[in-house]
């Protein structure tokens, strides 16, 4: 990190740190639309009945609860709406979802690494596009200055009977990998090669600009070297020699994807950001992390993390071509497969770095996933860089 980014990140970080030194003394409650709540608990009347009775000028809120939730890079918390007879009427959403950065080191690590942007992007702008299994978003909003956020979405848990679960606590069949797969071939095809992607969805980043940008602001380099440490005895016999490429690799990984066509990218698919309706259907949601790029870096990452390494092995050649095939009928260009294979080789490493970094976390930083978690898809993510010689598919 240079000196002059190192001085941007501390100017930017006191920035955030004096509008929340400011709201903690004055806790104001928001009324009006374009003001930002500082978390939930600041929620009111007025400001509900803005956000979501708008297109029903007789409807209003007329009180809401919050329930327990959890907290890692956002704070995410239930919300429950009670409306008027006219809102009642209307059937407005009665359970909701909430996530916002209330806490100080979630809005300097967004601010830092501009999840903000990515996220509302995608629910105010893309999501109502989209043909596919994700939370709606009923408001999206974040304030650039302080970092402030609050997204009111869909509870999918309310209106479709969805579970969550992570490598530790569930456990897909191959017809639930199929619709996974097939859930992100209706993402890249739908923006398979789009100009849209750098005309109208400009806060979109390259892999390569995303990444550069994080290691000069949250120094992501050194997070990846402490998190190979911690996680030193699941390292592949294979890499342990070889651990010192994979950093780089990541970037050589992230430089191929100009030579390919682009596309719209979740980035972080991991087990934990999908979900199971009640009839069954694979779900995705938290989307902070949307950039543009090689498919392959979605498909990677969601059978490396969401599969055992037996499933993994057992199924990551049917499981292309189920998505080749899906992504030609969404709008997309698929190559054939012996090129797929290689791109689906050398684009394992973003899931790399989103296990070993989040491993490495350092102090300063929320608590981003617990430890045993962040293990199982530390080994499953290293194996399969492991089985598929990604270090070797990638061009000197």
């Amino acid at each position: 990190m240079s000196i002059g980014e190192k001085s941007r990140a501390a100017v930017l970080t006191a920035r955030i740190g004096g509008h929340y030194l400011r709201e903690v003394i004055h806790r104001k409650a928001p009324t009006r639309l374009d003001e930002v709540p500082a978390a939930p608990e600041f929620l009111t009347e007025q400001w509900l009945t803005a956000a979501l009775c708008g297109e029903h000028p007789a409807a209003r809120v007329d009180s809401f609860t919050l329930t327990e939730g959890s907290d890692g890079t956002s704070s995410r918390r239930g919300l429950t709406v009670r409306y008027n007879e006219a809102g009642a009427a209307a059937g407005l959403p009665t359970r909701l979802f909430t996530k916002s950065t209330r806490a100080l080191k979630m809005r300097v690590v967004c601010g830092l690494c501009a999840l903000l942007e990515n996220e509302s992007g995608f629910y105010r702008r893309i999501r109502p596009e989209l043909d596919m299994e994700a939370p709606r978003a009923y408001h999206a909003t974040f304030d650039p200055r302080s970092y402030r956020s609050l997204f009111v979405l869909e509870d999918v848990a309310a209106t479709k009977g969805a579970t969550f679960g992570n490598p530790l606590t569930r456990v897909l069949d191959k017809a639930m990998a199929e619709d996974m797969v097939g859930q992100l071939a209706v993402v890249h095809g739908a923006y398979w090669d789009s100009p849209r992607l750098r005309s109208e969805f400009g806060w979109l980043l390259t892999g390569e600009r995303w990444h550069t940008t994080m290691n000069n602001m949250i120094n992501t380099g050194r997070m990846f070297r402490t998190g190979l440490a911690r996680g030193a005895d699941l390292i592949p016999p294979e890499l342990r020699a070889r651990q010192e490429e994979l950093w780089p690799g990541l970037f050589r990984a992230m430089a191929l994807h100009a030579k390919t066509p682009q596309t719209l990218l979740h980035a972080d698919v991991h087990a934990g950001n999908w979900y199971v309706t009640g009839d069954g259907r694979m779900g995705l949601y938290d989307w902070q992390c949307t950039l543009r790029g090689n498919w392959a870096v979605d498909f990677s990452y969601s059978i490396m993390s969401a599969l055992t390494i037996e499933q993994r092995r057992a199924w990551e050649r049917d499981l292309l071509e189920f998505y080749l095939d899906r992504l030609q009928a969404a709008g997309g260009t698929a190559p054939d497969f012996e090129a797929a294979w290689l791109q689906y080789r050398q684009q394992t490493f973003q899931g790399v770095f989103a296990w070993v970094g989040t491993l490495g976390q350092g102090r300063m930083q929320p608590d981003m996933q617990p430890r045993d978690i962040s293990l199982a898809n530390f080994e499953r993510i290293l194996q399969a860089v492991a089985d598929l010689e990604s270090l070797d598919s990638l061009p000197e």
